[in-house]
């Protein structure tokens, strides 16, 4: 019964999308003259009137007037579920990763790949490929990235120059990461003065260390598949601990960020993180995460969605499908700062910023697109954050690798069950 339902609500927003007009590929809007309002959310906090993208949607369609929610990040994924239980929900709804597969499973939000296969704006074949790898695990196409971000090895070109270091490239293993930084490594008697690799202050980091290390994070029914690759994960940032190139990892309150701070040569976190290291004051570069069995990083986005209960499907779609444009696509990569989803507008590199601080290496955007992957963060986040500060316990000397994955991983598995 519920595939039937999903088979004619396809039907029915088909149905509108065929008596579009010229305009934009949508559907039926109210009569001639008048405009239909629809709702958009996200979490960001900027006005209305700055938003680039949605001023020039209402220009191209000026029969359909926009009107945005702003969330605060910290409260979103909570209100918007609230929103969607209570009927209230947006027209449109930009949704954190962890909320897309749930609001599929419980029919929130419209099937997607009937009305992009009729479409002559999108090209599923032109994304990165984790999207199509998405598709796979919800089953269908839900929600289409507006943008992607990924995490990536920072390193401060100043220091690496100082200590005449060989730069970071691709091709880099975890034991040249490690041999890098301890060369590095600055001590004045029994103080660190610098250190070659700062500790892993974005959290999102573990996971992509414990991909590396081979485990697929995700099983086919969404809980975790962690085994000998967060074992080689934490074996290997406790070595770093231990030695004393990486600090340790900071408990409670905001972590200090060396590597801005110029105290470490090195930092792995988010591409989102440029712009910020852009004012600095040194020059930087960044490549790929360094592998240990595979190439791996997590991958960050949010996904335009259309709520099955909105009064206006058509001009929905016809707003998501606008932001999935070329112009629609190079004005958000514009305004975030980050690249497409979509490998020919990413390859434009509207979502580049120069600087005479850096990065340089700009192709290590496209690498990590290649092998990257939406995993950890499709879970429940109380859950992996709490995992991850299990691993941390580790480097503090507060618990084994064995009690990890005997005691905290099937704990950690049984609270993404009950959810």
């Amino acid at each position: 019964m519920k595939k039937l339902l999903l088979g004619f609500m396809v039907l029915a927003v088909l149905g509108l999308v065929a008596a579009c007009d010229d305009n934009g590929g949508g559907g039926t809007t109210a009569g001639d003259g008048e405009q239909v309002t629809i709702r958009f959310s996200w979490w960001d906090g900027v006005p209305q009137e700055e938003i680039t993208f949605i001023t020039a949607f209402e220009a191209a369609n000026p029969d359909i007037r926009v009107e945005v929610l702003s969330i605060p990040d910290s409260d979103y994924s909570q209100q918007i579920n609230t929103m969607v239980l209570g009927g209230t929900a947006p027209d449109v709804i930009l949704a954190f990763e962890v909320d897309l597969p749930r609001f599929a499973e419980n029919d929130a939000i419209l099937p997607l790949d009937a009305l992009i296969n009729a479409s002559d704006l999108i090209d599923m074949n032109d994304f990165i490929p984790a999207v199509a790898e998405l598709s796979e695990m919800t089953n269908g196409t839900f929600g289409i990235p507006w943008v992607y971000a990924g995490h990536l090895l920072y390193f401060n070109m100043d220091l690496f120059d100082e200590a005449g270091v060989a730069y970071p490239t691709a091709d880099w293993t975890w034991e040249d990461f490690y041999t890098a930084a301890e060369a590095l490594t600055v001590r004045d008697g029994d103080r660190t003065v610098q250190f070659g690799a700062d500790s892993i202050g974005f959290r999102g980091i573990w996971w992509s260390m414990i991909a590396a290390g081979g485990d697929g994070i995700l099983t086919d029914d969404m809980n975790l598949d962690l085994g000998d690759g967060l074992r080689r994960a934490i074996e290997f940032q406790d070595r770093l601990t231990s030695a004393g190139i990486s600090p340790e990892p900071s408990v409670g309150g905001d972590v200090a960020d060396l590597f801005a701070a110029g105290r470490a040569a090195m930092t792995r976190t988010g591409s989102w993180m440029v712009r910020g290291y852009q004012g600095s004051g040194f020059r930087f570069d960044v490549v790929p995460m360094p592998r240990d069995m595979v190439n791996a990083t997590s991958l960050h986005t949010g996904f335009f969605t259309i709520n099955s209960a909105s009064d206006h499907p058509d001009e929905a779609w016809r707003f998501v499908e606008f932001m999935m444009s070329h112009e629609g696509q190079t004005l958000i990569s514009e305004f975030t700062g980050n690249p497409s989803a979509i490998m020919s507008v990413a390859a434009e590199g509207a979502y580049i910023l120069e600087s005479e601080y850096g990065p340089f290496n700009w192709d290590a955007f496209d690498a990590i697109a290649q092998y990257g992957g939406f995993n950890y963060t499709l879970l429940n986040a109380t859950v992996t954050s709490a995992l991850v500060n299990e691993f941390d316990s580790v480097l503090l000397g507060q618990k084994t690798i064995e009690e990890i994955l005997d005691v905290e991983v099937p704990r950690a598995m049984e609270r993404l069950e009950e959810r």
